[in-house]
C-alpha cells in the first residue's frame, strides 16, 4: 500500500510536469469526454435497460398469447381428428352392416325368383296334367256318346225295322 501511495504521489508530480503537453491536454480532454460519454451511457444503460425489458414483456406477452392459442388448436386438432376417427368408425360399420343386409336381400330375393320360377314350372306341369285329364274325360265322353248314339241309331234301327215287319206283316 506504501507503493502504491507513493507511486500516486510520483505520478501526480510528474502529471504537473506533463500537464502542459498539448498531446496530454488532448488525451486528458478525451478522457474527461470519454467519463461524461461513460456516465452519459451508463445512465442510458440504465434506462434503456428497462425501456427494453418493458418491450421484452409485450413481446413475451405476445409468445405466450401465440403459444397458448397453439397449445389450444393442438388440443382442438386432437379433439377433432378423435371425433373424425370415431365419425368414420361408425361410417365404415354402418357401410359394412348396410352390404350385409344388401347381400342378405339380394339372397333372399334369388331365394325367391327360383321358388317362383319352381312354382311356376309345377304349374305349367299342373296345367298340362288337367288339360290331358280334360281330354281324357272329352275322349271318354265322345266314346260314350258314339256309343250312346250307336246304341239309339240300333234301337231307331230295330224301331224301324220292327215298324216295317209289322207293316208288311212278316212277323217275328
Amino acid at each position: 500500500m506504501k507503493y502504491f501511495i507513493a507511486i500516486r504521489c510520483v505520478m501526480a508530480m510528474v502529471d504537473q510536469e506533463y500537464l502542459q503537453d498539448k498531446k496530454v491536454q488532448k488525451i486528458d480532454s478525451d478522457i474527461r469526454t470519454f467519463k461524461t460519454d461513460l456516465q452519459r451511457a451508463e445512465m442510458e444503460l440504465e434506462g434503456l435497460d428497462s425501456r427494453l425489458d418493458s418491450e421484452l414483456e409485450s413481446f413475451k406477452a405476445a409468445e405466450k398469447s401465440k403459444r397458448d392459442a397453439f397449445e389450444s388448436l393442438r388440443i382442438r386438432l386432437r379433439s377433432v381428428e378423435q371425433e373424425w376417427r370415431d365419425a368414420d368408425k361408425r361410417y365404415r360399420e354402418q357401410l359394412k352392416r348396410k352390404n350385409n343386409t344388401l347381400s342378405e336381400k339380394k339372397k333372399t330375393v334369388e331365394v325367391l325368383r327360383k321358388r317362383i320360377k319352381d312354382a311356376e314350372k309345377v304349374k305349367e306341369k299342373r296345367f298340362r296334367e288337367l288339360d290331358k285329364e280334360k281330354e281324357r274325360l272329352v275322349e271318354k265322353a265322345k266314346r260314350e256318346k258314339a256309343r250312346e248314339m250307336e246304341e239309339q241309331k240300333a234301337r231307331e234301327i230295330n224301331r224301324v225295322e220292327e215298324e216295317k215287319r209289322r207293316e208288311l206283316g212278316l212277323g217275328t
